[in-house]
């Protein structure tokens, strides 16, 4: 699945550039100045770390729709899509995303007293749910979502370990050239926001494939 993620990078990278610039940078860069805002507002016993963590999260999440669909169309041999149709998808699935999202972040937080079980659980969802906002009714979402965790058991933790472990790998490397450089918060989120846009649309590649061939064994 790699290779065929990595093939489908390649034959798809002027639209990711596009999308980028006008999707991943600008809602990376939100998103990293609002965790940055917590940070200087909020005290400790607030827990700003909360979130900071969800907007990473949904940093992730909210572009699935977009290049989830965009492989989708490549795989299937679909007619070409134009970069303002994939927009769209970000646009027509903003609002259930976090619909969905913010609730099931709050019962895994709250479930990490409960032997981190609920949180796995919850955060499995969160991350299998935007590949099926297609569906037409939310019921529908969920099920699929949870037939795929269903199926997919400890491997879901695996994709979740791949996704932080590339982030940190990116993020470790682009910052070797700056680290004798004296640094401030605009340059750590304009790095943050080139490292995003070009390694989210090959996880979601990857995931995509993952999670097309588990629902086609079912």
């Amino acid at each position: 699945m790699i290779k065929e993620s990595l093939a489908l990078y390649n034959r798809q990278l002027m639209k990711i550039l596009m999308l980028s610039v006008i999707l991943v940078i600008p809602l990376t860069l939100l998103c990293y100045f609002a965790t940055f805002y917590f940070y200087q507002q909020l005290t400790n016993q607030q827990y700003p770390n909360l979130y900071a963590l969800f907007l990473i999260i949904v940093n992730f999440t909210l572009i699935i729709p977009v290049f989830n669909r965009l492989a989708i169309s490549d795989i299937e041999d679909e007619e070409d899509l134009s970069v303002w149709k994939l927009c769209y998808e970000f646009i027509r699935h903003f609002g259930i995303i976090l619909f969905l999202t913010i609730p099931l972040y709050i019962l895994g937080v709250l479930g990490s007293f409960l032997l981190y079980i609920p949180t796995i659980l919850c955060f499995s969802l969160i991350l299998l749910i935007p590949f099926y906002v297609s569906c037409s009714k939310v019921n529908d979402m969920v099920r699929r979502a949870g037939r795929t965790m269903r199926d997919e058991h400890f491997l879901l933790l695996m994709d979740w370990l791949v996704i932080l472990s590339v982030q940190v790998l990116a993020w470790g490397l682009i910052m070797l050239p700056f680290e004798n450089f004296e640094n401030n918060v605009y340059v750590y989120g304009i790095a943050r926001a080139i490292i995003n846009s070009f390694v989210f649309p090959l996880l979601i590649f990857y995931l995509t494939f993952r999670y097309t061939h588990a629902e086609e064994r079912l």
